[in-house]
């Protein structure tokens, strides 16, 4: 499906980006600057395509027909276009009713770290892609979606067959729509830094939500180049070093088991195996079903304001 000549001028938003921030969306409409795309991103990009391309080898010679490669979507909206490029699509031989079954076809390779998040979260972890294939779904009128998700790594290939779009296309639209009524008047739409959002880690517009420091009158520039360094090399130390001591205590649990010694000393450590009775906690919601603030205060406890540093190192997935 081509875009109308009579449309061209209205802006164009990716159905691969329709789940991302809005004000990333509005950001790159209205032309700010991006952070420069790491090399490990570009690898992985790269990497993506030659394993899409040897699943649809693999698929051809199961007996699977895979055509329609890089199709052009587009569905038209009063102030903009969606458009897409699907990977393909699938027909396959349907044994139960004996026809033909046509079905959109997307493939995803991930590393190890993000396919066992993906394996742990599938689409709430994964917005983006669950819009993504939305659009697809809506833009092809497909109703089936045979999704792959490939480990680089091990090579397993996580396999579903969708009957249901795992997002909703009327918050997707309502959604572009609320970015291009910001970008029409040229302001960014509003939204807040998650520093445990991967989507906002990721973000190429991070600066206009987290910015860097404006001066550095306090500590020199050095200074702070010098603190993220030790900072990375400590997290770097500690988490071996949790690792290492992982290691040995299950060690010393399996002596522990064995020789049914609850105490024992060995190279002048001391080992015991503490055993935590069953007790009971009472959160407050549920607390607050039975009974009111007030009627709680005289057990509460106040603790009083501080504040800390929360620390998030947006290369560690590099």
């Amino acid at each position: 499906m081509n875009k109308d000549n009579a449309t061209s001028k209205k802006s164009i938003y990716r159905m691969s980006g329709a789940g991302d921030c809005p004000r990333a969306l509005s950001a790159e409409h209205l032309g700010y600057p991006v952070e420069p795309v790491p090399d490990w991103l570009e690898r992985a990009a790269e990497e993506g395509k030659r394993h899409e391309q040897w699943i649809k080898e693999e698929l051809t010679k199961q007996g699977i027909l895979v055509h329609d490669d890089q199709q052009e979507l587009a569905i038209e909206f009063p102030l903009f276009t969606l458009v897409g490029h699907i990977d393909g699509i699938v027909t396959e031989w349907d044994t139960q009713v004996g026809i033909n079954r046509d079905r959109l076809l997307e493939i995803k390779s991930m590393s190890q770290y993000e396919f066992d998040r993906w394996m742990k979260d599938k689409w709430s972890g994964f917005g983006s892609y669950a819009a993504q294939i939305t659009c697809y779904m809506k833009g092809t009128k497909l109703s089936e979606v045979m999704y792959l998700i490939k480990n680089r790594s091990s090579g397993y290939i996580d396999k579903a067959i969708l009957t249901e779009p795992p997002a909703n296309f009327d918050e997707i639209v309502n959604k572009l729509n609320r970015v291009e009524s910001c970008v029409s008047i040229g302001v960014l739409a509003e939204a807040e830094y998650l520093p445990d959002s991967v989507q906002c880690r990721r973000c190429f517009y991070k600066t206009l939500c987290i910015p860097a420091p404006t001066e550095y009158k306090a500590v020199p520039e050095i200074v702070l180049l010098g603190a993220c360094e030790k900072w990375r090399q400590g997290q770097l130390m500690m988490n071996e070093g949790d690792q290492l001591v992982k290691e040995a205590k299950e060690i010393f649990l399996n002596q522990t088991e064995v020789s049914g010694q609850k105490k024992w000393r060995f190279d002048e450590l001391f080992i015991s195996k503490i055993e935590v009775k069953e007790s009971a906690t009472y959160k407050k919601a549920k607390l607050l079903e039975i009974f009111t603030e007030e009627q709680l205060k005289p057990a509460s406890e106040i603790k009083l304001p501080y504040n800390y540093l929360k620390i998030e190192d947006l290369r560690k997935e590099e």
